[in-house]
């Protein structure tokens, strides 16, 4: 019971953040089922990969009602949705091989490094003023949605926390980046957590209530909390003031970069 509050509680908070900054989902997920897993019952060497599959399970069922919500208030960009989302679903495909293969330490250096950058750059005032779109060409788009896709598999999430500084330095208000963000984060970490489901089933994983690396009962409990916040987080971010929603972001960003960057 203990855990399942704890579940609900991690899901409620994260579906608000995701629906109001395009992130924070994972965020609140993938620490959260890294400490509490081993608590039940989940072998401390399986928790991180475990955490990462739940995660990316959870963020795509989160997304669901935060997209539709997105949607019906017009912020989601379904152009540059349609531009970025093939390469960001091979980044994922990607990243997810180069986890197995190289330094995990070296990459979360690289990730948060870019993070803290990034924060900087967005409370100096750095990225555009959102009001016009850059009409950036298609191939800038497609690169930076394959780079955000393979940093987005190693935290367990879709991205966002890198695309939407990506869209909003191109020129899309805060709103419409967080929204199109969150649209492509839908498939992105649905495919994540298939690949990552499938690595726990390839090597032979079977653990009471999970699925390979899938935690059945932290997926419906943190799902279905963080489903029900999301649409309240999205209405916030078409009201708040574009700046105070980019400080926001930005101040989420450093705890984040120095979280992922020490490990």
């Amino acid at each position: 019971m203990t855990g399942a509050l704890i579940f609900l509680a991690g899901g409620a908070l994260g579906g608000l953040m995701l629906g109001a900054l395009g992130v924070g989902t994972a965020l609140i997920a993938v620490p959260l089922l890294t400490l509490v897993l081993p608590w039940l019952g989940v072998p401390a060497d399986a928790a991180p990969l475990t955490a990462l599959a739940t995660s990316m399970a959870v963020v795509a069922v989160t997304s669901v009602s935060s997209v539709l919500s997105h949607h019906r208030l017009g912020n989601v960009d379904w152009r540059v949705f349609r531009t970025t989302i093939l390469a960001s679903l091979a980044g994922v495909a990607l990243g997810s091989v180069v986890a197995t293969h190289l330094p995990a330490a070296a990459l979360r250096l690289a990730v948060g490094g870019f993070l803290l950058y990034t924060a900087w750059r967005m409370i100096a005032g750095g990225a555009a003023k959102g009001s016009t779109p850059a009409d950036g060409s298609p191939t800038g788009y497609r690169l930076g949605g394959a780079l955000i896709g393979v940093a987005g598999s190693f935290i367990g999430a879709g991205g966002g926390v890198l695309m939407v500084p990506f869209l909003s330095g191109r020129g899309h208000a805060m709103a419409r980046a967080v929204a199109t963000s969150t649209a492509i984060g839908l498939p992105v970490t649905l495919f994540g957590a298939i690949l990552y489901t499938g690595l726990g089933l390839r090597e032979g994983l079977h653990l009471p209530g999970q699925f390979g690396y899938l935690h059945l009962p932290a997926l419906l409990e943190i799902g279905a909390a963080s489903a029900l916040t999301a649409p309240l987080g999205a209405r916030l971010a078409a009201r708040l003031p574009a700046p105070l929603l980019k400080r926001a972001f930005a101040i989420l960003l450093v705890p984040l970069a120095l979280k992922i960057a020490a490990g």
